[in-house]
């Protein structure tokens, strides 16, 4: 049935209930001239007249009766699926987001509190994991959408660049590099980079840390099977140093450790939003807007 006509024949079958185009435009909530257009439409579409027309109201002709009876049923089952449809979409809809990068993690928590200002009927769902499982995951749609860092391998999924950011280390506050206010990798060499492992696998995925502290002149890396409040404190005492985003750095003061900008090369990462484009929740892209706007903010 064409959606043109389904929706003309809402008001032919509001007209049919009550009698009139008057009692079916307030029943409607409607203007009158509203239902008088879509039945004269639906008429035209058809070259069938409905009605006839007189002082007291609208009474279905002959031929209009036959056309109404032929499609009843069709018309109750489609609209009792969309119905349906409808309910399934509104009840308890769920927004499975996946989160599997040391960055961003202060823009995450303000994108889902305006998210959630306005969209309260979406029940919002995180999941932690390496990038590799979690783009698996959405394409086998366990996974609605993932935030990553820019080096992961995201092929067959949509990708759009959300935030960018600066990285910030953590380190004893008696560490000998602890009194310089910057810090490049370079000078990092050598030092023990704590990741914490959960499991799922590393919280910085391998494309990640392959990205920002490979080559010769580097860290040790060094997985833990802890939480990242953990390897925070094995920092203060003095077992390693850890990594996380600019944002989280400011938030963030942990006793007897302090952070440090990294600047030079390989000082900025930027978060990505990843998702198939045949998911059918619109959730998606309205989150997406919301987090696209959210930086838009920041740049004016």
């Amino acid at each position: 049935m064409n959606v043109e006509i389904l929706r003309h024949l809402r008001y032919v079958r509001a007209a049919i209930a009550c009698g009139s185009m008057r009692r079916a435009a307030q029943a409607l909530g409607v203007q009158e001239s509203t239902v008088s257009r879509h039945i004269s439409a639906i008429e035209q579409l058809l070259e069938i007249q409905f009605f006839e027309r007189h002082n007291n109201g609208v009474r279905l002709t002959n031929e209009g009766q036959l056309w109404i009876e032929s499609v009843q049923d069709h018309y109750n089952s489609l609209e009792e699926a969309l119905l349906q449809t409808a309910r399934r979409n509104t009840d308890g809809e769920k927004l499975r987001i996946g989160l599997c990068v040391p960055i961003g993690l202060e823009f995450l928590l303000r994108l889902v509190d305006r998210f959630g200002a306005t969209h309260p009927d979406i029940d919002v769902i995180f999941r932690d994991g390496s990038c590799a499982n979690q783009a698996t995951a959405i394409r086998r749609r366990h996974l609605d959408i993932s935030f990553m860092c820019s080096c992961a391998d995201i092929r067959s999924c949509r990708s759009e660049p959300i935030w960018e950011e600066g990285l910030s280390v953590l380190l004893p506050s008696n560490h000998r590099l602890a009194i310089r206010d910057t810090l490049t990798w370079e000078a990092l060499a050598g030092e023990k980079l704590l990741v914490p492992l959960g499991p799922d696998g590393p919280q910085f995925d391998s494309s990640f840390l392959e990205h920002f502290v490979g080559g010769s002149h580097a860290p040790i890396v060094e997985q833990c099977h802890a939480s990242q409040a953990t390897v925070m404190i094995k920092v203060r005492l003095g077992k390693g140093f850890t990594l996380a985003g600019e944002g989280l750095a400011k938030a963030a003061t942990v006793e007897g450790a302090v952070w440090r900008t990294i600047v030079g090369e390989r000082s900025r990462c930027q978060l990505r939003a990843v998702w198939l484009d045949s998911n059918p929740k619109r959730a998606v892209l309205r989150l997406v807007a919301t987090a696209q706007n959210m930086a838009a903010e920041r740049k004016r």
